[in-house]
């Protein structure tokens, strides 16, 4: 049976400034390591071999003692794989890590870690647990890590102590092999288009269906800009202590913590989504999934200001896709980009082929409202989402003729209620890492037929 590898990816924030210490010790003791092994190979002293690496190493490196063993031969073997991926054009060669921060991510395999209940329970080297105890005054002989979830030891490849804001958070990254479960393909061939936009974050057609969707991307704009706002004063402080002279290193941690802040709440969102359009298509019968192009010029110049381009670049449609590819192919589904070619001014009503010859931008009379011919006034995603399946052959009047349902992503919203109504169930996350996912039905005081409460 075919195998697949994920990762389960835990921030480590509420844990005791012990294991703060012995996790920076660890992944420190990592990076040292690494440049102790680049260094031996580079001044030609040992071979690109694991055991000759080791061999040298393991009487005279205080820094591999203070690991685990199987862990550290871990540390050199990927630094033989990096060399090799050089030699063969794939990758460039390994250099030093930083001597101020060379923390680095350290890996335990099965002989390191022991899984009991929701806990992870890592082992200590002797020579690590002595340190502790001299120095800080702390007796550990194993790091017990609590994911809060059920995990089978049986699946656990490996797992991964990852330093984050310059070694002073740190992430649990647990992979495991997720086995083919026997899902069965989807029986329908329909067509699910997205239209990726901001504030829209994605609108959802679906061919055949007159129900369309949108997912909401002003909660996470929100968030993105007030984040923004305090990188740019604590840079313009950074740049002020610079230019006097005074010490910038915490002010640079500052900055670090938000940014990772930014980048786990960017990923916790491209992964509700993808979970969402992913339920959509299984609910729906699709088969292949289209995404509009747009995203792939994040990076040209743009004449939005600076803060506005700054969120759109943002905007994690991209891993959306990403994770929708690897997330759809276990049912079979497949996921490609489509060209968005005019499809914002052309009336999606009217026969004929999406190009410049019907282009009519002038029928927007809004920026989020789009009047037709045939069917009134409809919303402007929505519509160059019907232009998508027109250029896919796809051509009909039903398909998102209805006034779209709003899926929101984060559960408090200025003035709604605890409960608020999924539609189907659609949008649960799965596990309790993740926040609940809310599908808000655009009427307040009627539910669709599907719906139910929390």
């Amino acid at each position: 049976m075919s195998k697949s590898l994920r990762c389960l990816s835990i921030a480590l924030t509420e844990i005791s400034n012990e294991y703060k210490i012995a996790l920076g010790y660890l992944t420190y003791h990592s990076g040292k390591l690494f440049n102790q092994a680049l260094y031996l190979v580079k001044t030609k002293q040992a071979k690109i071999n694991t055991y000759d690496l080791y061999n040298k190493l393991k009487d005279n490196s205080l820094h591999l003692k203070n690991l685990q063993s199987r862990s550290a031969q871990i540390v050199l073997d990927e630094l033989v794989r990096a060399f090799k991926n050089a030699f063969n054009g794939v990758a460039k060669f390994p250099k030093f890590r930083p001597k101020t921060k060379p923390h680095r991510t350290l890996t335990y395999d099965k002989t390191g870690f022991k899984i009991v209940e929701t806990k992870v329970r890592l082992s200590l080297s002797k020579e690590l647990r002595k340190w502790l105890k001299e120095k800080h005054g702390i007796e550990l002989k194993y790091l017990w890590l609590d994911t809060g979830l059920e995990l089978d030891e049986s699946l656990i490849k490996n797992i991964q102590l990852v330093p984050k804001a310059k070694a002073k958070e740190f992430e649990l990254h647990i992979i495991y092999e997720k086995p083919q479960n026997g899902t069965k393909p989807v029986k329908n061939g329909r067509v699910m288009v997205l239209d990726p936009n901001s504030s829209n974050f994605f609108a959802v057609v679906i061919e055949g269906i007159k129900q369309p969707f949108i997912i909401d991307g002003k909660g996470l704009k929100s968030l993105l800009r007030k984040y923004l706002k305090k990188i740019a004063k604590l840079q313009s402080r950074l740049e002020g202590a610079k230019r006097k002279g005074f010490l910038t290193h915490l002010l640079e941690e500052r900055i670090s913590r938000i940014w990772l802040k930014v980048r786990r709440l960017l990923r916790h969102f491209a992964h509700t989504v993808s979970n969402l359009i992913l339920e959509l298509a299984l609910k729906y019968g699709v088969k292949r999934i289209y995404i509009g192009d747009a995203v792939k010029n994040k990076n040209r110049e743009s004449k939005l200001n600076s803060v506005a381009d700054q969120i759109w670049s943002l905007l994690p449609h991209g891993k959306v896709k990403e994770y929708l590819e690897y997330k759809a192919k276990e049912f079979g589904i497949e996921v490609e980009y489509i060209s968005e070619a005019y499809t914002s001014g052309v009336d999606s009503s009217q026969k004929g082929a999406v190009s410049k010859e019907t282009y009519t931008p002038e029928a927007r009379i809004k920026r989020g409202l789009f009047k037709t011919k045939l069917l009134g006034l409809l919303n402007a995603d929505v519509n160059a989402c019907r232009n998508f399946l027109k250029k896919l052959g796809k051509f009909d009047l039903i398909s998102g003729i209805l006034r779209p349902i709003r899926l929101r992503v984060f559960f408090k919203l200025r003035k709604s209620s605890s409960a608020i109504p999924l539609y189907g169930g659609i949008g649960r996350s799965r596990g309790r890492v993740n926040l609940p996912v809310v599908v808000r039905h655009p009427k307040e005081d009627a539910n669709p037929p599907e719906a139910s409460h929390l």
